[in-house]
């Protein structure tokens, strides 16, 4: 039963690639905040999100559908795929386009959570915050947006908040000259004022709203005390991510990893395409279009070929599965971390040999 609980109230990734400084407590509380006004509906979901995998059943609809409002992104991050990949579209999804998923999705209770989080900046598009409402509208229980803040003026920052998202996440890789030189061209005094003004909007306008701020494990790691207290006022919770070194890590695919995303997951990029996950960056494997194919065929058809290429051992045919880092080792190994930070998540696993980015590589 212990376990039970713990599941339904930890954090939300499939992988260990992102670790939290919250203590269990928090995490109950902020998985309250999640689940208030929709318990059942939550507390179903988690369920059905961790222990579906396990047992290799199928929703009848994705849980989770990450969205691209934008493929296009203003920055040019030192650490980002974006600077060593083709993502061969670069543009907003049109208004019409999401009004038709949205329409589809709002049938089916195994449906939870929309999130703008692939390969673009979801704030670059000026009609974001009417997609959150449509989607709000037509009961969609819950929609994150990851965002670098960038584009949060006090104009756009209302329209927002007014939207009524339930989940805002802003990436902060480092502080001062360390986030300049990884989150180019974006100035830490601007953005610093950005995250503050959206604390304190939230507050005024929708206060259940959860902020997040996460961060590579590198630009932190001369000093995460720092950064969980200069950023503890401003966010609900903070998280720090392994680093994906796109440019210098090589992967060596486990040909008998079993993705649990294919369980709970599909993507959609900005213009329509369907894909097995967020992580096929390149659009490698596009299984359909919601142009042509409702969400509800593609799952049942295209990622049910998916599912069972996973379970018979031929994951490494695919090839988005064998360029993800997801079930992968990732080559060289080890990182000397100090020892004495106890207030860092003790499942902490850091194995790339890798100074970092930004400031880092210049050491």
């Amino acid at each position: 039963m212990l376990r039970v609980i713990k599941k339904l109230f930890a954090r939300s990734q499939e992988n260990e690639v992102q670790f939290t400084f919250e203590s269990f407590p928090e995490r109950l509380i902020n998985g309250y905040r999640r689940a208030k006004g929709k318990i059942y509906k939550f507390l179903k979901f988690r369920y059905k999100w961790y222990f579906y995998p396990e047992a290799r059943k199928v929703p009848k609809f994705p849980m989770n559908i990450h969205m691209e409002a934008s493929s296009a992104c203003e920055l040019k991050c030192d650490h980002c795929f974006r600077q060593y990949m083709d993502m061969r579209e670069n543009q907003f999804m049109s208004f019409e386009m999401w009004k038709k998923i949205i329409d589809e999705c709002k049938n089916y209770d195994d449906l939870y959570t929309v999130k703008f989080s692939m390969r673009g900046e979801p704030t670059s598009d000026p009609d974001l915050p009417n997609k959150i409402s449509y989607a709000k509208k037509m009961g969609i229980p819950e929609v994150w947006i990851n965002t670098h803040g960038g584009n949060l003026t006090e104009e756009f920052t209302r329209k927002l908040l007014e939207a009524g998202p339930d989940w805002i996440t802003v990436s902060l890789d480092g502080l001062d000259e360390m986030y300049e030189s990884i989150r180019k061209p974006q100035k830490w005094d601007d953005i610093f004022i950005k995250v503050k003004r959206l604390k304190r909007l939230r507050d005024e306008i929708a206060p259940n709203i959860i902020l997040n701020t996460q961060g590579l494990w590198s630009a932190i790691k001369h000093d995460p005390k720092e950064y969980y207290e200069r950023l503890r006022p401003y966010f609900d919770r903070i998280v720090y991510n392994s680093d994906m070194n796109f440019k210098e890590i090589a992967l060596v695919p486990d040909p008998n990893y079993v993705c649990p995303r294919l369980w709970t997951s599909l993507a959609i990029t900005s213009n329509g395409d369907i894909l097995k996950c967020p992580s096929d960056f390149e659009k490698d494997e596009v299984i359909g279009n919601v142009r042509n194919k409702t969400i509800k065929e593609v799952w049942d058809t295209e990622q049910e070929k998916n599912r069972q290429s996973h379970l018979s051992g031929k994951k490494n045919t695919s090839i988005a599965c064998k360029k993800c880092h997801h079930g992968a080792i990732k080559v060289p190994k080890k990182i000397d971390v100090k020892e004495d930070i106890s207030f860092i998540a003790k499942e902490y696993k850091y194995k790339d040999d890798f100074d970092g980015v930004g400031l880092n590589r210049k050491k």
